[in-house]
């Protein structure tokens, strides 16, 4: 008996580094690929209306839930969804499957792929003073230094180092608009929904935008198979890494890392996320990153690292259930 408690414990030290490695290998490969949603997005965004971007990610996000968590068990979950839920399911299929992905395929549109990386930040922002104001939570003059130092970086950001004025652009706008509509279902999932499993969450949340795609296409002019008809060639391969980086890889290698590593570490690793994105945007779109966009990105990373640290989240469980519904 020894002797197999001791061949126990051996093998739990070798097999520990090696889950590790793979977890880490997992975390690292997310941040490199979820770097790639606005540099893919903001080029699909020349071939494809915001309703049908929306259809084509929503789609992937249903399948890819359905494929990691398993259609039937997922599908069970969702029948035993208590009647009180389906009101708060069906807001947040409303704020973070139609309009805050709406608003944020138009806003790249009027802006540059490192604005809206920089500026997606914002969300943690809204996050934690909705929290505030309808969840009772407190705010420590900590907690309120961390705000105003993100606060202060996205300033910079949007207002080109105040070398402009005092004018916001228009797609920075609506970029900041869509993080206060991502904002608003996290605070929903919280306040209503915490019981519910995250994966039935993010499907009702990508079927509701599907459904409405398909209701109002006898009525609008939705163009989404005569643009698929029309696509350049030069647009395929950013289709693909659409689907399959910045969807597919994204999902996977977040819940292979959900397994091997604490959900605090991948939390303040993904926020590597934002300066890999700047990268992509300067090397693949070739856009400029101005001294601006540096001292603003460093201002947003440092007060979201702070946010993280000290607590923007209540528990493990509603930070576990935030990461799940952002990266799906």
């Amino acid at each position: 008996m020894e002797f197999s408690l001791r061949k126990r414990l051996f093998s739990w030290h070798r097999e520990r580094p090696r889950v590790l490695t793979i977890g880490w290998i997992a975390l690292i490969t997310n941040v490199v690929v979820s770097a790639s949603y606005t540099i893919f997005a903001k080029l699909l965004t020349d071939g494809f209306s915001p309703l049908s971007l929306i259809f084509i990610s929503e789609s992937l996000t249903i399948f890819f839930t359905l494929f990691v968590f398993g259609a039937v068990p997922t599908l069970r979950q969702l029948v035993r969804v208590p009647p009180s839920s389906v009101l708060p399911l069906l807001s947040i299929g409303a704020t973070n499957g139609i309009i805050a992905p709406f608003l944020l395929f138009i806003g790249l549109r009027y802006t540059s792929a490192v604005n809206a990386t920089l500026l997606s930040n914002a969300e943690m922002v809204f996050l934690f003073l909705l929290a505030f104001l309808f969840l009772r939570e407190r705010c420590t003059f900590a907690h309120l230094l961390s705000l105003l130092t993100i606060v202060g970086g996205i300033l910079i950001v949007s207002l080109q180092g105040f070398a402009s004025g005092l004018r916001l652009q228009s797609g920075d706008i609506l970029i900041l608009l869509a993080c206060l509509s991502f904002s608003t279902g996290s605070i929903v999932f919280r306040r209503f929904l915490h019981e519910v499993g995250p994966q039935v969450v993010v499907l009702v949340r990508s079927v509701l935008p599907v459904c409405t795609f398909f209701l109002l296409a006898p009525f609008f002019d939705v163009p989404f198979i005569r643009e698929l008809r029309m696509m350049p060639l030069a647009l395929l391969p950013v289709l693909l890494g659409f689907g399959f980086l910045s969807r597919f890889m994204n999902t996977f290698t977040f819940y292979e890392a959900m397994e091997r590593l604490p959900v605090s570490t991948i939390s303040l690793v993904s926020n590597l996320a934002v300066v890999v994105g700047m990268f992509f945007a300067h090397v693949g779109l070739g856009e400029p990153i101005l001294p601006y966009h540096l001292v603003g990105g460093a201002a947003i990373i440092i007060g979201s690292l702070l946010l993280e640290v000290l607590g923007v989240h209540p528990s493990e469980e509603h930070l576990e259930s935030h990461l799940i519904q952002k990266k799906s």
